[in-house]
């Protein structure tokens, strides 16, 4: 008998992107629902999964239904909350006022739905169950990099501060945070190994052949063209993101610290990211998600693990609107480890495309070396 547990599931998520239609959104509503259309996406969204869980519509058509009303959901929280109403032929950017509960339960109901969808279309995977437990999974580790490279962190400035006379300056605190992301990425994979019985074999690092160099210059070029569009849409849409904290320290007038992370993100940030989102993360998922299903619970993992670099003095909007981005920037870097079974791939394209980054804030920021 075919599964349908995710479209169960489905259903329910679903229904929170409609029940968030009940909160005020700052647009004009009718009756009891104050936003038209999360109530409609959200009705597709219900509809089309309830009829899936009854085997009224085939798996193929109905997944896809509710997948694209979710995905809408997701977009739309994101214009939304960014101050961006439609009105009309054009789009007139308002400052509405949200409840925080209406996004909340919009955005939950929009990400998951999507992961429902899918999960239901490749009628993976069969129990809901292992699905569950693998995400939570995903979600521990993910967020047990950053305790550990806070807590690295801690150490080395104490040890910083015990042997140097002063306060710790910005570059010293960003070149202690550079090295405490390789110490804790490195530690959470050491407790994993010990406590999955798997041996450094378990590594995908290794030196670039041919095709992989071939994968590391269309991924870097893949991640800089896919910001070229994105960065089109949103400012065509008035939708802003959030800076990094690195960048809000170098916005403060030390644009010089900048210079410190272009060689770390080859040496550490690149290989130290890559090794804890896709060589363990990623490659754990495979069982029970398939491939491309790993690659898209990851990148949600990855994105959801960038949020406290990017919380401090960021609204809502454009928080959410941030990690959307960082979702499919992630989307490509999963997609090189899997066509090519080598983090190295993957870490130098993040390496690559972080150090490219940072060497262009310097130069704006500096007016030039």
């Amino acid at each position: 008998m075919e599964d349908r547990s995710a479209a169960s599931v489905g259903v329910v998520l679903a229904g929170f992107a409609l029940a968030a239609a009940a909160f005020p959104w700052g647009t004009v509503g009718v009756g009891p629902v104050e936003n038209v259309v999360l109530a409609v996406l959200g009705t597709a969204a219900v509809g089309a999964f309830a009829l899936r869980r009854h085997d009224l519509l085939a798996r193929g058509s109905g997944s896809i239904v509710a997948g694209v009303a979710s995905f809408g959901v997701v977009g739309y929280v994101g214009v939304a909350t960014a101050g961006t109403l439609a009105g009309g032929s054009r789009l007139v950017v308002e400052t509405p006022t949200h409840s925080p509960w209406g996004v909340a339960l919009a955005f939950v109901g929009g990400v998951g739905g999507v992961i429902a969808a899918y999960g239901d279309g490749r009628g993976l995977p069969e129990s809901l169950g292992q699905a569950a437990k693998e995400i939570a999974w995903s979600l521990t580790v993910g967020f047990a990099g950053l305790f550990a490279i806070a807590a690295w962190g801690s150490v080395l400035l104490g040890l910083l501060t015990e042997f140097l006379p002063g306060e710790p300056g910005t570059a010293s605190q960003l070149v202690v945070g550079a090295i405490a992301l390789g110490f804790g990425t490195g530690t959470v994979a050491l407790v994993y190994f010990q406590m999955s019985d798997k041996t450094l074999a378990y590594l995908d690092f290794r030196l670039p052949d041919a095709r992989d160099v071939g994968y590391i210059v269309a991924g870097v070029v893949a991640l800089f063209g896919l910001q070229a569009v994105v960065a089109v849409v949103f400012s065509q849409l008035g939708i802003s993101t959030a800076e990094h904290s690195v960048q809000q320290t170098a916005s403060g007038g030390n644009a010089d610290v900048l210079l410190l992370l272009i060689p770390a993100s080859w040496l550490i940030i690149g290989p130290g990211e890559e090794l804890l989102y896709r060589n363990i993360i990623q490659k754990s998922l495979y069982g029970t998600f398939g491939e491309w299903g790993a690659v898209l619970v990851g990148s949600v993992v990855f994105a959801l693990a960038h949020i406290p670099a990017y919380a401090g003095g960021a609204d809502l909007g454009g928080l959410l609107s941030t990690l959307v981005v960082i979702f499919f920037l992630s989307l490509v870097l999963g997609a090189s480890y899997l066509k090519t079974d080598n983090v190295t791939v993957s870490a130098v394209i993040h390496g690559t495309f972080d150090a490219i980054i940072f060497a262009a804030m310097y130069v704006q920021m500096s007016g030039g070396v």
